[in-house]
C-alpha cells in the first residue's frame, strides 16, 4: 500500500504536466482560429462558427500546431488557399493602407474643414 502511495505521489505531477500541452494546443489553436474568417458564415471567426467547414479548419490548425508550425505559417497556409479575405484583420500594405488610413484622413480633414467654416462664420458675425 505504501509503495502504491509513493508511485501515485511520483506520477501524479508527471500526469498533470502531460495534460498541460493539450490545453496549450487548444488555446493556441483558438488564437489562430480567431484570426480567420469562416468561409461559410463570413462574418465570424472559425473558432465561433458552427459550420462543418470551420470545424475541419480547426482540425487542420490543431494538426499543424502539433507538427510544430508557427501561427504565421498556418495563417499563410490558409491565405494561400482562400486568399487574403480569409484573414479577419487585413495586412496593412498596398490598397489595404487606404482602408487603414482613410478614417484618420477623414477625421483630420473634417476637423480642418470645420475649423475653416467656423472661422469664416465668426469673421462674418463680427
Amino acid at each position: 500500500m505504501r509503495r502504491l502511495f509513493l508511485v501515485l505521489i511520483f506520477f501524479l505531477p508527471v500526469l498533470t504536466l502531460a495534460a498541460v500541452p493539450g490545453q496549450d494546443l487548444d488555446s493556441r489553436a483558438r488564437t489562430v482560429a480567431d484570426q480567420l474568417r469562416c468561409p461559410v458564415c463570413r462574418g465570424i471567426p472559425i473558432a465561433e462558427s458552427p459550420s462543418e467547414l470551420a470545424r475541419d479548419m480547426m482540425g487542420v490548425i490543431r494538426q499543424k500546431l502539433a507538427e510544430g508550425q508557427s501561427e504565421e505559417e498556418i495563417l499563410r497556409y490558409f491565405e494561400d488557399r482562400y486568399g487574403e479575405w480569409i484573414l479577419l484583420k487585413p495586412k496593412a500594405k498596398g490598397m489595404n493602407l487606404l482602408v487603414w488610413g482613410l478614417p484618420a484622413l477623414l477625421l483630420v480633414g473634417g476637423g480642418i474643414f470645420l475649423a475653416f467654416k467656423i472661422s469664416r462664420w465668426s469673421s462674418r458675425s463680427a
